[in-house]
């Protein structure tokens, strides 16, 4: 007879100081717990460290070190130190919890159960679902990167989606105030993107940051959004940095939002593995922005000829699962558009299949009601494995045979050929007589054939 684990519930209470200076925190555990971390925390850094009682603990070599008795922690920390290094106005500041926030190791379906104090001069923003007002729940989480919570005079937003919404910062700069209206336009069509892949947002409430950064170096001052990136810790959240002095067409051209937003599609792939997130976001940053009719049809797979070209440029290059062991700017265009073929191949096969019927936007709408969001990391074998499961066609985990250990990039000449694609230099000529025409038509025209 074997002993079956149970969750808990951990009971946290946050209490930040007005001056944004420390955050003084009260821990009520449940028993047995025997020692607290901070992922990226640091011991020197506690003060008034004690229990309930007022005895001081020990804290050292990463851990809060509790006795038989201890269940019930205090200490302070301070904010300013922990602060993230971004510019903003002068009464916001970002931290993140993976410095201060010290709790248990959390088993599947543990929680902690977080109360904030916040005072009602500051607002604030977080990574954790909302269980109430002011209360929010922890969970296990993959721990990509360092979550954000914002505190202070700044902007929070709400944009509803197709079974979601979008719980938005606006973070001004110390020279730049954000356009409201049309950053919210901007995440909204972004977001509406990837919900109008099988009909809703994958995650229900993340965490959108949007920081005023002012022009970046990504396509030079030219460029809207000059960097973003997506953060799973704690819950699944979005960071942009963006120029304000951008128009609203501007943004709505940019694809950065829609391939952050797409990489929500997926769990959180092995690191070493990144050419498959990263590739089926990039494969979907074109295919949902020419649905959205801001690219053609020939646009759009023209753009994709060209990354493909550029990968295949990459002398004596490495098999896709291992560039991590490479530089990444040596490997770049390898780790984003490899997995991209291998989403188009993926895509073609199971339309043609089926009749139409399948396709990757049913297969992962299926990913989405059974497994996301998902509290922990994928192997890349694992997650192509269970893509087969649930379409029914063994098609992903051959493909990843094929692929992911193979050298460079999978050759799609005969691919090219089916669906009526002709390079032509740089650019694509579309031809009307090819087998595959209406696949072609079908994946960047509407989301169901």
């Amino acid at each position: 007879m074997s002993l079956l684990s149970h969750a808990v519930d951990h009971h946290y209470r946050l209490s930040p100081d007005e001056s944004l200076d420390h955050i003084s925190i009260e821990a009520r555990l449940a028993p047995g717990i025997s020692a607290l971390t901070a992922r990226n925390g640091d011991t020197e850094m506690l003060a008034s460290l004690t229990d309930c009682n007022g005895k001081r603990l020990r804290a050292s070599l990463g851990h809060i070190r509790l006795g038989a008795d201890q269940s019930c922690v205090r200490y302070d920390y301070p904010l300013r130190r922990s602060s993230q290094r971004v510019r903003l106005a002068d009464d916001i500041l970002v931290t993140s919890p993976s410095e201060w926030l010290w709790i248990p190791t959390l088993g599947e379906g543990d929680r902690v159960l977080i109360e904030l104090d916040v005072p009602e001069t500051l607002r604030v923003s977080v990574p954790w679902q909302s269980i109430g007002s002011g209360a929010f729940a922890l969970g296990p989480s993959p721990q990509s990167s360092r979550s954000n919570l914002v505190l202070g005079d700044f902007r929070n937003r709400t944009v509803p989606l197709p079974g979601a919404e979008l719980r938005v910062a606006l973070l001004d700069g110390p020279e730049q105030t954000l356009d409201e209206d049309k950053i919210l336009s901007w995440l909204e069509a972004a977001a509406n993107d990837v919900a109008g892949v099988y009909g809703r947002f994958p995650n229900p409430s993340p965490q959108v940051i949007v920081i005023a950064s002012g022009p970046g170096r990504r396509g030079g001052s030219g460029s809207a959004v000059p960097f973003g990136h997506v953060i799973r810790d704690g819950g699944e959240a979005v960071r942009f940095f963006v120029n304000n002095d951008k128009s609203l067409d501007d943004y709505l051209g940019d694809w950065t939002a829609t391939h952050e937003f797409a990489h929500l599609l997926l769990p959180y792939i092995d690191s070493r593995q990144k050419w498959i997130s990263e590739g089926f976001a990039s494969y979907y940053q074109n295919v949902l922005l020419a649905r959205r009719g801001v690219y053609s049809e020939e646009d759009a797979w023209g753009r994709l000829n060209r990354s493909f070209n550029r990968a295949n440029e990459i002398d004596d290059p490495p098999s896709p699962n291992n560039t991590g062991k490479h530089p990444f700017w040596e490997v770049r265009m390898l780790v984003y558009w490899s997995g991209a073929a291998v989403a188009l191949l993926a895509d073609v096969e199971l339309r043609e299949m089926s009749d139409g019927k399948e396709s990757l936007d049913t297969v992962l709408g299926r990913l989405q009601s059974c497994c996301l969001p998902s509290h922990r990391q994928w192997r890349g074998n694992e997650f192509f494995a269970k893509l087969d499961e649930l379409s029914g066609f063994e098609v992903f985990s051959r493909l990843y045979e094929e692929h992911a250990d193979s050298r460079g990039m999978p050759d799609l000449t005969e691919l090219c050929r089916k669906l009526g694609i002709k390079p032509v230099g740089d650019k694509v000529e579309l031809l009307d007589d090819a087998p595959l025409v209406h696949i072609r038509r079908s994946i960047m025209g509407q989301t169901r054939s």
